[in-house]
């Protein structure tokens, strides 16, 4: 996958003010609800999700993310999220497209879950999963305190005593908790790939992997307290390496300065472990981006060469290394298109003044890891 950016090299107006560093900046504490154009009927889902209140009933998951009014009018819903999904099932960017009943607090739920998202990828014409917007229906259950009432009646049987041999507990409620969801989080320390290798479970086999850690953040910045939520395939062991990777994640404690107190503040770190085959290969295909392109720099680095010939657009691209702290190094010029008039070295100069995310959207490690930037550069308002 290549990463592309787009630079005008035009005359710049007065800069706007810096933003603040964003690791810095308090954090998001609710998923903003996005809703356009909502149809009459959900529209066709190619993926399902059971969002289940028992927490014994058939299939279903840990419960992390819940609208607290419609939990307490026992109230279920249905959401439909479009995403686009990566070739490993993944949702990495979504939106509302349809929530039933409106106005309960679905729909923000659903986004909330976003990062325990992972389905079957569409495939194309070849077989073979392709990345592609999705449309993935969400199924909130509220607890059956009718069927808990019946299953005690039946737990005591005709005689009116209580026979604990017939007590079903498959409809025993998930126990609620207020908490605040930290979303997007910046991590200053993240596990590296040599991290991941060495807590692959071996009983795993050559599998690919999928867990997600649900913790709570500390005030230091540390995750604490963190338990497995989600484990694909179950039983292979990626639930408990993924809880034991969690402790090597950290926030900025200047982040944590602005987090609201009362309601502890927990956050969801979903995390790949990639088939033996594919581990090798630790090229960065879905970064999160802190820092991109500097907007001042950019039009100055237009090639002259390319503009003495009456060029007006071109794209350079740089193969980076990624340094522990989420900056690019090593920065080496590749192809170029139109080639030898310099977009590649230009390429090279504005990857070095960008900045990822340790933590990729395609849930794995970005330090140490190798990244193809390509960077198009426009001369003065050019559109292509």
């Amino acid at each position: 996958m290549l990463l592309e950016f787009l630079a005008a090299a035009a005359t710049v107006a007065a800069p706007p003010t810096a933003p603040t560093d964003p690791s810095v900046l308090p954090p998001k504490t609710l998923s903003p609800l996005i809703v356009t154009a909502q149809p009459k009927v959900a529209p066709p889902a190619d993926a399902t999700v059971a969002i289940d209140s028992d927490d014994d009933a058939p299939g279903a998951q840990h419960v992390s993310v819940w609208p607290a009014g419609a939990w307490a009018s026992k109230i279920n819903g249905h959401v439909t999220l479009t995403c686009f999904v990566d070739i490993h099932g993944l949702a990495e960017r979504c939106r509302v497209a349809y929530e039933t009943p409106q106005g309960r607090g679905f729909g923000a739920a659903a986004l909330e879950l976003q990062p325990t998202l992972k389905v079957t990828p569409l495939k194309g014409a070849d077989g073979q999963p392709v990345a592609a917007n999705m449309n993935i229906a969400l199924n909130f259950k509220a607890p059956d305190t009718q069927q808990n009432i019946q299953d005690l009646a039946l737990a005591a049987g005709t005689s009116g005593q209580m026979d604990v041999r017939n007590l079903q507990l498959s409809k025993n409620p998930t126990e609620m908790r207020r908490v605040v969801m930290m979303n997007h989080p910046v991590w200053v320390q993240a596990p590296s790939f040599d991290d991941l290798a060495q807590a692959r479970p071996v009983r795993a086999g050559v599998a690919e992997g999928y867990a997600v850690a649900h913790c709570e953040v500390a005030r230091s910045g540390e995750l604490v307290r963190c338990v497995a939520s989600k484990e694909l395939p179950g039983g292979a062991g990626f639930a408990p390496a993924a809880v034991k990777l969690a402790a090597k994640f950290r926030i900025s404690p200047e982040v944590m300065k602005y987090a609201p107190h009362g309601a502890p503040i927990e956050v969801d770190v979903p995390i790949r472990f990639p088939a033996a085959g594919e581990a090798a290969d630790r090229t960065v295909t879905a970064p999160s981006w802190i820092s991109g392109v500097d907007p001042e720099t950019a039009p100055r680095l237009f090639p002259p060469e390319a503009a003495a010939k009456g060029v007006t657009s071109g794209r350079g691209m740089a193969k980076c290394l990624v340094t522990p702290d989420g900056t690019l190094a090593d920065c080496a010029p590749e192809s170029a298109d139109p080639d030898g008039l310099g977009f590649s070295e230009a390429a090279v100069k504005l990857a070095a003044t960008m900045r990822m995310n340790l933590w990729s959207s395609d849930a794995e490690p970005v330090e140490g890891g190798v990244v193809h930037v390509a960077i198009r550069l426009n001369l003065n308002g050019s559109d292509r």
